[in-house]
């Protein structure tokens, strides 16, 4: 196949969607399939991939409005010209843009993977979106039930491709990945780190985060909470963190490349999300052996094996989200067997070999589809 993915997210953010391209390109890539990426010029989605993912092309594009002709225009002779089959696009912008362009070549295939539930009622969305895609591709049931609650994509439409990611080779000790992290942050040796992963964006939940702190340390006075990430929430985040007095227990790391390494020396995930269809980063923290405690929303659930790999708390509580992280921290051999758990259920059941299997297959099905009776 020759695919193209479309991504138009922000010049600064990189996150679970971004991730999971990279992911399924590089699995494709590595099975022969001819892979193009385009997103916007300069963006640390696309420098990302450049510095991971040498052998997929990448191309940065002016995007701009939804119904930009310059835009279509070019991403439309990028298809003629690497005699793309399949688009597979991510926001509404997406949608739109490689959707135009795919009409104006024949027998290109339009996918769309769904990060988020940015579906809606408007008449764009209603009567525009079912005619530009020929197939959805979600990573939970969770967020199948929520894009077709409007009725306009149909569920039989919409394949469920649970995330996976890979073994990482050369994992040293979590001693030694703890010694690097203690050092690297300046972090005393008794710490108790409590990671998290994700955009400073609302949908995240960290400002729940912050207000559970307070509680957080009196129970536990050498917790440190190490923030992995960047975003538009930053300088609130901060600012109320100083109000509380609590500067000296969080770490801003911002954006880094190495998060597999760092979480290896972690103690504990927390994945505050008030909305989140699946959680990529809950995985790579089972992948490293912690324990997670995360809000009970979205595709979470289908993910975090309740009492078992981890703890469900409800959103926006910061109460509850104290308790039950000092519940954690207090029973360092309850939280030692979850994070055991919780890596024996990705390597289970969220194999990236797998993933990109289901993933192929279904992109190739499709494909196939519309070469055989026309585009829907």
């Amino acid at each position: 196949m020759n695919l193209m993915f479309l991504n138009s997210i922000d010049e600064h953010s990189y996150g679970g969607m971004e991730e999971w391209i990279r992911l399924a390109a590089s699995g494709l890539k590595s099975r022969g399939h001819q892979v193009t990426i385009c997103g916007r010029k300069n963006s640390e989605f696309l420098k990302r991939l450049n510095n991971s993912e040498p052998a997929v092309e990448v191309i940065g594009l002016g995007i701009s409005g939804d119904f930009n002709p310059l835009t279509i225009t070019r991403i439309k002779n990028l298809i003629d010209k690497r005699n793309i089959e399949t688009i597979v696009v991510n926001f509404n912008k997406d949608i739109r843009l490689g959707g135009l362009a795919a009409k104006l070549s024949n027998d290109v295939t339009v996918i769309w993977s769904v990060g988020l539930d940015i579906t809606g009622d408007s008449f764009a969305h209603k009567f525009l979106t079912p005619r530009l895609i020929q197939g959805v591709i979600v990573p939970s049931q969770a967020l199948k039930n929520q894009i077709t609650r409007y009725d306009y994509i149909a569920p039989e439409s919409v394949k469920i491709i649970p995330i996976g990611i890979p073994k990482l080779d050369n994992v040293r000790s979590k001693s030694l990945a703890r010694n690097d992290l203690s050092k690297r942050f300046s972090l005393p040796e008794e710490s108790r780190i409590c990671v998290t992963c994700g955009r400073f964006v609302e949908q995240k939940g960290h400002q729940y985060l912050v207000e559970a702190a307070s509680d957080i340390i009196a129970g536990n006075t050498k917790v440190v909470f190490l923030l992995l990430g960047d975003g538009p929430l930053r300088n609130k985040l901060e600012a109320r963190i100083s109000e509380l007095g609590l500067r000296k227990y969080f770490v801003f790391a911002g954006m880094v490349n190495n998060v597999a390494e760092i979480l290896y020396g972690c103690d504990l995930m927390i994945h505050p999300s008030i909305e989140e269809p699946f959680g990529i980063a809950i995985l790579e923290g089972m992948r490293a052996g912690l324990p997670i405690v995360a809000s009970r929303v979205g595709g979470i659930p289908e993910v975090v094996k309740e009492k078992d790999t981890g703890l469900l708390v409800e959103p926006r509580s910061p109460a509850a989200l104290a308790t039950t992280v000092n519940q954690l921290l207090g029973k360092p051999a309850i939280a030692k067997q979850m994070g055991e758990s919780g890596t024996k259920r990705w390597q289970e059941n969220f194999v990236y070999e797998r993933m990109i299997d289901s993933i192929e297959e279904y992109l190739e099905s499709q494909s196939a589809k519309v070469k055989a009776y026309g585009k829907t």
